[in-house]
């Protein structure tokens, strides 16, 4: 039976620990999960770890993709896993963010490559389930008469240097100028296989969703020889290695973090300048018995976790005993979901640091086949814990049998610990039944440090608002205070109630929660304002789509102030229909494309104003305003004059 180590000792350059604690559970046969909160000399770190015993039959490997389609909107990890009934998912590969969301290396899901690799590092799954971490190549040739050019991608546009093979998985095509296309169909195999197919029809590219293959031949594939004609019969002839028909999913990562066992500085590393910058990072590892860890490290909170650099994710890796490892996406991508005993289904287990779940590219999913039905027994939450002497602790309560899926809810009723400081075990029972489950837990009658939550951290004036705090000891252990009391203030006036307060604000205000000797505040900011931004003087923007253009950008690097929820400015529109864009980054030099106006349909002045996503996390800077001729329907053909002046943004608080 697999198992993680109840306390972590990693390697340096890991920061020095100095007081930790974990959490473990089970999510299915084959596949368990622990929680580490760790006190280290560079500050808190929370990192989340789930360990999948490669060997189990009843568990599977699969690749998810967002939407089904290289080019998407994106697509949470907790919804790919949803939709397909995994219990544990990570996500996976850099992308096109806030573009076409496309993952950036390779992708295969059962045997068929959806994308080509890259140089950066992957994750493959053997169709035995034996996982593999390292580097994958791609070889390919198309030939048709006398011709034979390099096949360089699949699903990868606009095609660059060679031949480029769509495929259904691609998704919607958009009209790609210089670029001719050759429409097949197969003669012996599947649409997007190796193997003969013939050309139906040769041109421009098609815009919309693809529903066979198509090869793109760019300018440089144009140089080196005939195109085929329509009717011509052409042969497709690729592969990776290993090869993919030998497996059953790959994953795109990157940077390689481990391997022999040793710490690597990976050359294809991407954003290199970035390695030691401590962020939330994601990845995968490979134990010598076959045991995949897939760890996510939350970050970007000082409060709660620092982040983890890369040589030090990597060094945590080989403190789990891994002889290969990889990251994958990070930062706000960083996301790991798993089922928790006792639930349906996966939810989100680390912190993302957006504040939300970041749509992604890919995924990598783990499905349990175990059998139902048999055995069924009590689970309870929390399955253990630390609480205040005497404090009432609500408890929830389900049956699962013995493949660890859920059967039913159980009702439970709160437990009253005991009053006696030091260990204790409960012996729950579920109401109306006769399954009982043991409960052990601490009580203590002191605490170290208290944070205060908000029900929203941002309400609207005059609403009430609730507000929760929580306790830790000195280690950072959660201490459960049940109904013990706890002391508010609301600014200068006393509270009432114990720890939950409802109160009519009418601006900014001080929250103070008080237990025992520990006392902690935070600022509610009430309300939202208005802040013009004086440093964006009126600007001209000249565009000509009327040609082979593709955007035209009025360039101007403004720091936003605050921490702006929403953006506007004014815009003279010339009615030409042209979509209007704006590029922002964020703290950590994030790039989000966002969508002012669809078509600017207008003519004159007119103020317009977009909400700025929860991820976009301040200071925030613009970059530029510009424009396409298309956001994926029917491009514009004109050349005109924009103008853009009073930019401002909305800021939380009353003043």
């Amino acid at each position: 039976m697999i198992a993680l180590p109840a306390t972590l000792a990693p390697p340096a350059p890991f920061p020095l620990i100095v007081a930790q604690w974990s959490v473990p559970d089970e999510v299915a046969p084959g596949i368990r999960r622990a929680d580490y909160r760790l006190t280290t000399n560079a500050g808190p770190l929370v990192i989340h770890v789930v360990a999948i015993d490669t060997h189990d039959p009843t568990v599977r490997l699969e690749t998810a993709v967002a939407r089904d389609h290289m080019i998407s909107s994106g697509e949470t990890v907790s919804s790919m896993a949803a939709r397909s009934g995994a219990v544990v998912g990570v996500n996976a590969d850099y992308f096109d963010i806030g573009n076409t969301n496309q993952p950036l290396n390779v992708v295969v899901r059962d045997g068929a490559l959806l994308r080509t690799p890259s140089k950066r590092a992957a994750l493959d799954v053997s169709s035995a389930g034996a996982v593999g971490i390292g580097y994958m190549s791609f070889d390919g040739t198309v030939a048709y008469g006398t011709t034979q050019l390099p096949l360089t991608g699949v699903n990868e546009w606009p095609p660059q240097g060679g031949v480029t093979l769509l495929t259904p998985s691609y998704g919607a095509l958009t009209a790609t100028p210089n670029v001719i296309a050759a429409i097949l169909d197969p003669i012996d195999t599947p649409p997007g296989l190796p193997g003969t197919y013939r050309v139906s029809a040769l041109g421009a590219p098609p815009a919309g969703p693809l529903t066979g293959a198509l090869l793109g031949f760019g300018p440089a594939a144009q140089a080196m020889g005939p195109l085929p004609n329509a009717g011509d019969t052409v042969t497709l002839a690729f592969d990776t290695t290993p090869a993919a028909a030998t497996l059953r999913a790959a994953v795109g990562g990157g940077p390689l973090l481990v391997a022999h066992g040793a710490a690597v500085d990976d050359p294809y590393s991407p954003a290199p300048e970035e390695s030691n910058v401590r962020f939330p990072v994601a990845g995968a590892a490979l134990e010598p018995g076959g045991t995949l860890l897939l760890i996510v490290a939350d970050g970007r909170n000082a409060a709660v976790s620092v982040g983890l650099t890369r040589p030090e994710f990597g060094a945590l890796m080989r403190g789990f005993g891994a002889t290969a490892g990889l990251a994958f996406d990070s930062g706000g991508s960083a996301t790991l979901v798993a089922r928790a005993l006792g639930d349906a289904g996966p939810s989100v287990v680390n912190d993302p640091s957006d504040g939300r779940e970041r749509p992604v590219a890919d995924a990598l999913l783990a499905y349990s086949d175990a059998p139902s039905g048999t055995h069924p027994h009590l689970v309870v939450r929390p399955s253990s814990f630390v609480a205040y002497r005497g404090a009432a602790v609500a408890l929830r309560g389900a049956v699962v049998d013995d493949g660890d899926h859920r059967v039913r809810s159980a009702d439970l009723a709160p437990l009253v610990t005991d009053r006696v400081l030091g260990a204790h075990v409960a012996i729950v029972r579920e109401r109306g039944g006769t399954l009982t489950a043991d409960v052990p837990y601490r009580t203590v009658d002191r605490v170290t440090s208290l944070t205060i939550a908000p029900d929203q951290p941002n309400p609207a004036r005059g609403v009430q608002q609730p507000l929760t705090v929580t306790a830790a000891d000195e280690r950072g252990t959660p201490i459960v205070l049940g109904d013990a009391p706890v002391r508010w203030t609301l600014g200068a006036q006393p509270a009432s109630g114990t720890h939950v307060i409802y109160d009519t604000l009418g601006g900014d205000v001080t929250a103070t929660a008080t237990f025992g000797a520990v006392t902690a505040t935070t600022l509610i900011r009430v309300g939202n304002h208005t802040v013009a931004v004086p440093a964006y003087p009126e600007t001209t923007l000249a565009y000509d789509f009327t040609g082979n253009a593709r955007a035209a950008y009025a360039n101007a690097v403004i720091a936003l102030p605050g921490e702006p929820v929403r953006f506007s400015l004014e815009v003279f529109g010339d009615g030409s229909g042209v979509p209007l864009r704006a590029s922002f980054v964020n703290r950590y030099g994030e790039k989000s494309l966002l969508t002012l106006a669809k078509n600017v349909d207008w003519t004159g002045w007119r103020r317009i104003a977009i909400a700025l996503p929860p991820d976009l996390n301040p200071p925030v800077r613009l970059m530029s305003v510009y424009v396409v001729p298309s956001l994926g329907g029917a491009p514009v053909h004109a050349a005109g004059t924009l103008r853009f002046r009073a930019l401002a943004v909305i800021i939380p608080g009353s003043s």
